[in-house]
């Protein structure tokens, strides 16, 4: 396929991240002198070097001696610099290298840029932040040689870059050639000659150029897609390019978890007993935050770093307000109360969620005392690798000489300036340009914009292109949907966006207000004119909607808190089917997006007025036909009561399911098919039916409920296998109500009933609790263990053949578990669960075996 349909709008970013590590490596393998071998040996075999990493466990003396014995005496080849660090990575890389770059940066170093470089790379934090990387090489390099029956002495003496194809002298088959010519054909497409060369020279075993180390170099993604950007900054280096020195520290967390002072700590301010909760967020003024003149163990480097603190209240984040300003050049402090065993789960999801998996989380657990809570940290590296490689800390905020303080603040700096990326000196150009020039203005209309590219640059087709990377940058925000006026200060439109959204008016007109309503209301604090671009800017942000009579917005953040009166009437109307969907969490800020998009008073099927919503649901509207939507916020499910003519549900079901694809499905969190779907039966059960989509085509087909639950529970037996480690919940749990809604969904109290349709997802939970008990069978009396082998051979029946029976007793027991967690989705932690609740699951599992007789 060429490139471009791979890739689509992004191929120019991702064929060079791809093209890019081949480049790296071999700068490192080829490298002059042979640096890197030497570094290995001489590291290794510095005492200070090798303590260090002995202490933390990471080499033995057996090791170490003979990795650097063997680099002193067979430094005869550039490959053995390979076999050191993937077959020794405790030897070297771990105690060599401060970051991934560092190890190609040593190809090339000089002797006083070596030693300047060594001094870093000894020390304990490097070693940590790259034992990721290092144990991954490693467990590479074991399969390989696994799967090959390969020995290590083969490996290491096999050349990375074979100067004949296949050590064969008959030179590249026809097809590798045609391939070759294709790539090289479709770059100079793209516009990358300058990384089609490099690449051919790198076939050719030809020498790389000097600019090959700017490969090293991490350069902004607001570069990295743009071909003519990369050109430069490739080719030109250092000459063209320059670190953006601004980064965003934004602290998260529940309300009260003690983020304020911690905020106060790191300006080296005196914490205040008792503060107010932070309303909106605290931005300190716009000033940056000065953590070198605060703690005198930070050694400021030749790096520049201005920090600008960001201390968000404990209320909602607004997705489609944040959204806009979260950009790479953001490190996010996660805050939790060990008072309160706070699980940090929900926010990690959200800042993923929000900002990707590129986002780097330090998670700080606010201790009390006698409360010194620890987070189960190998479950959270287990499920957000991405987000918290670099550690937990535990500290009291309000103490000035707490301990673990200072390990927090160094690692807070370490990750500040990791963040930082390299961009063309000339998108830095403008924006201090337009600091200078309008420094009092907070819009900017897009006209005076393109005057100030053009004057800065000297180009005049510059103007999109740049203005695309300073909004991607977060150095200016759009205002309207037209690109017409731009803000020039995102804090501020943060700010008084919050003051908006806020305002108590706002709330007592229940969400809707008119244009010249709101400017009366903040007549002394904001110009007329202002509001009206910060109405447009929230209106393009899907946080406000203009209502088609008069000039009124309608705000459904700020819409009633109670559901409309016909709503309670609906929910309890004897005619109605109840559809469920559970997802992993719901997403910041889905509800204001969700009614955004369903908010068509004249559509066929929509919400037809603003009296329809409420903060936690809203009714959706077709002919004759009647849906009310509302969320369990706490488990993550949303709640659909369709009521009216059963021919005109598939119109309500299929208009919903559509928008809230478009709202939560994201690339770095919720995806398809994490979107799970359920039917309330008959008798109370909750059918699996996996596929909303075949759920409307169902709906489209059926003439009656008795045909509609008979093809439910079709699709309910048919298994679908989802992505591991992803489970779904099946009870309410929270009290809501899932009590059937039609006089054909009879309810009973027979315990033989199967209570839930259990998919496979939720029969391996079963087993593996199933199993942990009888790790623990010597604490069990004889009646408990002779159930547990009694259901587990219910769950293997199961497996092969599911029956009623076996349904009824897996669901039984099913029901049993979750009334004993709070866990929505899935039980990561089995072992920790059975210990907990070992008396509580064994009644469960007593009770669920006794229907088997």
């Amino acid at each position: 396929m060429p490139i471009e349909k791979v890739w689509g709008t992004q191929a120019v970013r991702h064929v060079y991240a791809v093209c890019r590590s081949c480049l790296a490596l071999a700068q490192w393998v080829d490298a002059p002198n042979l640096v890197a071998v030497a570094a290995a040996a001489d590291i290794v075999a510095t005492t200070t070097a090798y303590d260090r990493a002995k202490t933390k466990g990471s080499v033995t003396a057996i090791t170490a001696t003979a990795a650097a014995s063997a680099a002193a005496a067979t430094a005869a080849t550039a490959t053995t610099a390979i076999a050191y660090v993937v077959t020794d990575t405790g030897a070297y890389a771990r105690a060599a290298s401060a970051t991934t770059s560092d190890l190609y940066t040593y190809a090339y170093a000089d002797t006083d840029a070596y030693t300047r470089a060594r001094v870093t790379a000894a020390s304990a934090t490097s070693a940590i932040a790259t034992a990721a990387v290092t144990d991954a090489a490693d467990a590479d390099y074991k399969l390989l040689l696994q799967q090959n029956g390969l020995t290590a002495s083969w490996w290491c003496s096999q050349p990375l870059w074979p100067r004949k194809w296949l050590g064969m002298g008959g030179g590249e088959p026809a097809e590798v050639m045609r391939w070759r010519q294709t790539l090289d054909a479709e770059l100079r497409q793209l516009d990358l000659d300058f990384l089609a060369d490099d690449l051919n020279a790198l076939w050719e075993s030809r020498p790389l150029e000097p600019h090959a180390m700017n490969y090293l170099k991490e350069y902004s993604d607001a570069e990295l897609n743009d071909p003519a950007a990369l050109r430069r900054l490739i080719l030109g280096g250092d000459k063209e390019a320059e670190h953006i020195h601004a980064v965003r520290v934004l602290l998260l967390g529940p309300g009260g978890a003690g983020k304020s002072s911690l905020a106060d700590r790191l300006q080296g301010k005196p914490v205040e007993q008792g503060k107010k909760p932070t309303v909106g967020v605290d931005y300190l003024n716009h000033q940056p935050l000065n953590l070198y003149g605060t703690f005198d163990y930070l050694q400021q480097g030749e790096k520049p770093l201005d920090l600008y603190l960001w201390d968000f209240g404990g209320q909602t984040i607004f997705h489609g307000l944040h959204s806009a300003f979260l950009h790479e050049n953001c490190v996010y402090v996660l805050v939790v109360d060990s008072r309160h065993e706070q699980a940090p789960d929900e926010w990690l999801h959200q800042i993923r969620h929000l900002a990707g998996k590129q986002a780097k989380v330090l998670l700080v657990t606010n201790w009390y005392e006698t409360c010194e809570t620890h987070q189960n940290e190998a479950r959270l590296l287990r499920e957000f690798p991405d987000l918290l490689d670099k550690g937990f800390f535990y500290f009291s905020c309000h103490d000035p000489k707490a301990s673990g303080l200072q390990d927090f603040v160094q690692i807070l700096e370490q990750v500040c300036l990791d963040s930082q990326r390299m961009v063309l000196k000339e998108t830095l150009d403008v924006n201090e340009a337009l600091q200078q020039q309008y420094q009092d203005d907070v819009f900017l209309e897009s006209v005076d914009l393109d005057e100030i590219i053009e004057q800065v640059t000297g180009r005049p087709d510059a103007a999109e292109i740049l203005t695309n990377k300073l909004d991607q940058l977060g150095f200016l925000v759009r205002v309207d949907s037209d690109d017409q006026h731009y803000c020039l200060k995102p804090a501020w439109a943060v700010d008084h966006a919050y003051a908006v959204l806020y305002s108590p008016l706002l709330r007592e007109a229940k969400g809707v207000l008119k244009l010249k309503d709101l400017q009366r209301e903040f007549k002394d604090k904001i110009k007329a004119q202002h509001i009206t671009y910060l109405v447009k800017f929230l209106q393009k942000r899907s946080l406000c909607r203009k209502l088609e009579t008069g000039d009124g917005y309608f705000f459904p953040d700020a819409a009633r808190a109670n559901e409309q009166p016909e709503a309670s009437k609906l929910l309890t109307d004897d005619q109605g089917l109840v559809i469920r969907f559970d997802l992993p969490y719901l997403p910041l800020g889905f509800h204001a997006r969700l009614v955004h998009k369903l908010f068509n008073p004249h559509t066929e099927v929509g919400i037809r007025q603003t009296d329809d919503i409420w903060r936690q649901g809203f009714i959706l509207r077709t002919r004759n036909a009647q849906a009310v939507v509302q969320y369990l916020l706490r488990k993550g499910s949303i709640e659909m009561v369709l009521v009216g003519e059963l021919r005109n549900f598939a119109d309500l079901l299929g208009a919903f399911i559509r928008s809230l694809k478009d709202v939560v499905v994201s690339p770095n969190g919720i995806r398809l098919e994490h979107i799970q779907p359920f039917v309330s039966g008959e008798t109370q059960q909750l059918l699996s039916v996996h596929s909303g989509e075949e759920l409307v085509k169902v709906l489209g087909q059926i003439n009656s409920y008795d045909q509609l639950f008979q093809k439910v529970r079709e699709m309910a037996g048919k298994e679908v296998h989802h992505h591991h480690g992803d489970t779904f919940n099946m009870d309410g749990g929270d009290g809501s109500n899932f009590a059937p809604k039609s006089q054909n969904f009879a309810q009973t109290t027979n315990v033989n009933k199967p209570t839930f349709t259990v998919t496979a997802d939720q029969r391996q939970i079963i087993s593996s609790v199933l199993d942990e008990m009888l790790r623990h069978k010597a604490n069990l009396s004889d009646d408990v263990l002779e159930a547990v082998y009694d259901v587990r051979k219910a769950v293997k029946a199961d497996e092969k053949q599911p029956t009623e029976k076996s349904q009824s007793v897996l669901g039984k027991l099913w029901s049993g578990i979750h009334e004993l967690t709070n866990v929505a989705k899935d039980m990561t932690d089995v072992g920790g669960f059975v210990v907990e609740h070992q008396a509580a699951i064994g009644t469960a599992v007593t009770a669920a075996a006794a229907l088997l007789s």
